[in-house]
């Protein structure tokens, strides 16, 4: 799988609108709720980071690219750490991204796309197994990586993966993941739907909400009976935001409030798994929903667009 932890009305595009130090972050309508930019404090998260760069680049490619995502989304892509997760690429990419995890070829297509990179980095195409996917039956994550990387590239969602995503949320017996929920709501903000379409993402979406809500923990999100925790509301909160409903934006923008509140003295942030690699791992994910509630559809540049299913 490209990454885990253990390892509404309408559509709401995420537009952008400039934050304090120049990185986009994504906008809400005129008169509701807004997302804060904590640059101070994603900046001190990425200078804990930096500092502690082996805690995130000795293992497997996929947390590296968060830690990649986490530096573009701070503007800190001078810090040497960025230039380690680059080459890292290069080394691990080609093993990473392989046939049976087409979402890991997603995942490094987004993290190249945000860095202003070529998904054909380093001689591997990373955007050509996604784009001539024609069978989806990876975990549920790596088919939102899957959309958000095509919206991304800017090319249509097949209807194949369409159905498989919009399904997958609807049943939602398969899985209990808020974090998942989450991501399927950020990659669904940006399809073109038809009408028919659009009452399939409708009852995705509410499917989506109503399981969140049964995750909510006070003004956070985590697994049902272990407490709220940073990794689950920094991919909950920016998918909330984008699902249009404003009591749900509301939500989102409380528990951004809340990730600020976790953040330690050292800028690192507690994760579910308490070892070096797990507080890495929260660290990373926290800081573009520190910005604006970025997530992996908007980080630095390329953003997702509204894609139509063909």
């Amino acid at each position: 799988m490209a990454m885990r932890r253990r390892r509404v009305a309408g559509l709401m595009v995420a537009a952008v609108v400039t934050g304090t130090v120049g990185v986009p972050v994504p906008a809400l309508a005129a008169g509701g709720p807004k997302p804060a930019d904590y640059a101070a404090q994603a900046g001190k998260a990425v200078d804990y980071i930096d500092s502690h760069s082996a805690d995130l680049t000795k293992g497997d490619l996929g947390p590296e690219l968060d830690g990649a995502l986490a530096l573009i989304s701070a503007g800190k892509t001078d810090a040497a750490t960025f230039t380690t997760i680059k080459n890292d690429i290069k080394a691990k990419g080609p093993s990473y991204c392989t046939p049976k995890n087409v979402g890991g070829c997603a995942k490094v297509t987004i993290t190249l796309l945000a860095a202003g990179e070529s998904p054909n980095y380093g001689g591997t195409d990373y955007a050509g197994p996604v784009t001539s996917a024609s069978q989806f039956a990876e975990y549920p994550t790596n088919q939102a990586l899957d959309m958000i990387a095509l919206e991304r590239l800017g090319k249509p969602i097949p209807k194949a993966l369409f159905v498989k995503v919009t399904d997958d949320a609807t049943k939602g017996s398969q899985w209990e993941d808020p974090d998942t929920d989450g991501l399927t709501l950020t990659a669904l903000s940006h399809v073109k739907a038809t009408p028919e379409q659009q009452g399939k993402i409708t009852n995705a979406k509410a499917a989506l909400v109503k399981r969140l809500d049964g995750s909510k923990q006070g003004e956070a999100w985590g697994f049902k009976g272990k407490g709220p925790n940073v990794n689950t509301t920094a991919w909950v909160a920016p998918g909330l935001f984008r699902a249009g409903d404003a009591d749900h934006q509301q939500q989102a923008v409380k528990g951004q409030e809340w990730l600020v509140g976790q953040q330690k003295s050292d800028g690192s942030f507690r994760g579910l798994v308490t070892t070096p690699a797990g507080i890495m791992m929260a660290t990373t994910q926290a800081v573009p929903a520190l910005r604006g509630l970025q997530s992996y559809d908007n980080v630095g540049a390329h953003q997702a667009q509204e894609e139509p299913v063909d």
